[in-house]
């Protein structure tokens, strides 16, 4: 019988709390084999969003003002209860070991500024892969009885295989110079500012002397603040209500660098939908890739 966690809280837990845990843990980097995988649920029952900080949020992400939250924002509301799920006693692996794969926003309307919403992120899906263990943390937000966002972002635990090079991927061939295309500069400082906002203080954000201690050759950017800097470039043509987002992430954007947002139509049997490439400005490499499709309306 499969273990179940669940904590409780009226209005989001400290963050800062979580840190010490995160950051000198002794949980291994890959769960030992015939581990119990554990279901673990963290709730805030009522959370009000606060403007001053989603006003800093917008504009670390280069997002424009509106009268609705973006996409990915209760991402980063949720931070301090995804903290808890990593830190809990019963969650397999080390935090800091965990690379984010893919993340899926399922947006069932726009949600105002001031909405007061519940919140519940958990754990509760694992899988061994090639590359290693993934993990899937979801988080959810209701609105007065009914869920108006989720989210599903899975997680790696890296299993180092001697030899093997992950494949790089390509801008697709019919995409041509008459797309959309801009390109942005990514300041040094764009990870302390992020995790400022956000709450991830990962180190490997933050400096390049951090960030070598954990394999990489200087500091790279925020998964989570490349899909919303992507997302903040072409808001003008999202949908305005209810969509679906799903992302990729590829490889590393280093900081300082500078990149570039492409953005195509396609059309398929379901209908238009958006794809988004955030690539390296030199060399055309991707960073992430990404689908936004208009999805159907529900909630109230």
């Amino acid at each position: 019988m499969t273990r179940t966690v669940r904590l409780d809280f009226k209005t989001l837990p400290s963050t800062v709390a979580a840190y010490p845990s995160a950051l000198f843990g002794k949980k291994p980097l890959l769960a030992p084999a015939g581990i119990e995988m554990p279901t673990i649920e963290v709730c805030a029952s009522r959370v009000a969003v606060s403007r001053s900080h989603v006003a800093r949020y917008r504009a670390v992400c280069g997002i424009p003002e509106a009268t609705f939250l973006p996409p990915a924002y209760l991402h980063v509301l949720a931070m301090p209860l995804h903290m808890r799920i990593f830190t809990a006693d019963a969650f397999p692996v080390k935090v800091l070991g965990l690379v984010h794969l893919r993340n899926v926003i399922r947006q069932r309307r726009a949600i105002p500024v001031d909405e007061l919403l519940e919140i519940t992120a958990g754990f509760a899906e694992s899988r061994e892969t090639d590359s290693g263990q993934e993990y899937d943390i979801f988080t959810r937000g209701v609105s007065r009885g009914v869920q108006v966002w989720e989210e599903i972002s899975t997680m790696l635990a890296r299993r180092h295989t001697p030899g093997k090079r992950p494949t790089i991927d390509r801008l697709p061939a019919d995409v041509d110079a008459a797309e959309r295309r801009c390109q942005i500069k990514v300041e040094g400082d764009t990870g302390r500012r992020y995790a400022f906002v956000s709450g991830d203080v990962n180190p490997i954000h933050l400096w390049d002397f951090t960030a070598t201690r954990f394999g990489f050759k200087q500091a790279v950017a925020h998964g989570m603040w490349s899909l919303a800097r992507t997302l903040g470039e072409v808001a003008d043509v999202l949908p305005t209500g209810a969509m679906q987002v799903d992302t990729q992430f590829k490889l590393p954007l280093y900081l300082p660098g500078d990149a570039v947002v492409t953005n195509w139509k396609r059309t398929d049997q379901n209908g238009p939908w958006l794809d988004l490439w955030l690539s390296d400005g030199r060399k055309g490499r991707p960073h992430l890739a990404m689908q936004v499709r208009e999805a159907g309306k529900s909630g109230s």
